[in-house]
């Protein structure tokens, strides 16, 4: 069955992502605590993808799952495109030795140092223009049996399981720069069987919180002040994994927005938006695009520093959105029969 509400939350979750990259072009510097509860609240779009990606797999994929078949068209439809648009990224990071050259880089200045090994991190890590995103999921794709082991235990274990990689992703926190692939699987391999319980127990939360989802919201923004108040970072809370820096709210904070979204945008499940359904259909196009359309952005950004502050938020992302989908949809015109395997759209 086709649900128009998980449609809408992917759209919603592609525009929390690209707003959240654009703090960059708009010279926001986040210092006020009233800034950051907005940046704790708009920060960590990722987790939402994670969720509905958990939530499509047992309810689109698990009915008729074979491991061979959904790693080849996951492959294709998402890895290709990800080594086809990092070509030029890439290049020019060799060209720049940016982003993070003690990182990637040698010491020698040797061709392997210089040429060979930043290729092949950079490409391992998604190391430029946002992509560190696929390698993550392609990890996620590629230990799919154990998800479809965790589908077919009781629900009890089901809880006990997510309870238990919960706590330690909330000890964890997500990796310094998302350099890490283990350990991002092993901070969103909760949020991603989140997703699948979810999807497994949708009638017992729509029953359950049908007219709740405003309590729902109101323990998000609760969470918010909370980070605000006892952190000074602010959205994403980074580290290495076995360093103790207390506990990530915004790990807690991204579930309950998750169920509130499930919950809210399921009361809209009759209304056809075009515009929803377009940012949804388009949502992978603008996500491979759209860090392409900042750093064009970035390249003028001295024109406009005078006029640095939040409120280019509201004017410069939906510029990046729409300028995302602009690329999407000629290149899709362009090669109708190739558009998927180029911008995954």
């Amino acid at each position: 069955m086709h649900l128009r509400s998980f449609e809408y939350f992917r759209a919603v979750a592609i525009v929390l992502i690209v707003i959240g990259h654009c703090y960059g072009i708009t010279g926001w510097v986040i210092d006020s605590f009233g800034e950051r509860v907005l940046a704790n609240l708009i920060s960590g779009g990722t987790s939402l993808f994670v969720f509905i990606s958990g939530f499509l797999f047992h309810h689109v994929f698990y009915p008729k799952f074979v491991y061979r078949k959904f790693l080849e068209k996951k492959f294709k439809n998402v890895y290709v495109p990800y080594l086809i648009l990092s070509v030029l990224p890439v290049i020019w990071a060799l060209v720049i030795k940016a982003p993070f050259p003690e990182f990637y880089f040698g010491p020698e200045a040797t061709f392997y140092d210089q040429i060979v090994r930043p290729t092949l991190l950079y490409y391992w890590y998604g190391g430029v223009m946002v992509y560190w995103y696929i390698p993550f999921i392609m990890a996620m794709f590629i230990i799919s049996p154990l998800f479809i082991w965790f589908i077919r235990i009781d629900l009890r274990k089901k809880i006990y399981i997510i309870s238990i990689l919960s706590l330690i992703s909330i000890l964890m926190h997500r990796p310094v720069n998302n350099w890490s692939i283990v350990q991002s699987v092993i901070y969103f391999s909760p949020v991603y069987m989140f997703g699948i319980l979810c999807s497994m127990e949708r009638d017992f939360i729509y029953d359950n919180f049908k007219g709740k989802d405003f309590h729902l919201l109101g323990c998000v923004i609760f969470l918010a002040l909370v980070q605000a108040a006892f952190f000074e970072a602010s959205g994403n809370l980074q580290k290495n994994p076995f360093e103790f820096n207390w506990i990530d709210i915004a790990f807690i904070q991204k579930q309950i927005l998750c169920v509130y979204f499930m919950v809210f945008l399921h009361k809209y499940e009759h209304i056809d938006s075009t515009l929803l359904k377009t940012l949804a259909g388009s949502s992978f196009a603008i996500y491979f695009l759209h860090g392409w359309i900042i750093y064009l952005i970035s390249t003028v950004q001295s024109y406009y520093r005078p006029y640095y502050g939040l409120h280019l938020l509201p004017i410069l992302s939906p510029l990046v959105i729409w300028a995302s989908y602009a690329v999407a949809k000629r290149v899709k015109r362009a090669f109708p029969n190739k558009s998927r395997m180029l911008i995954g759209w």
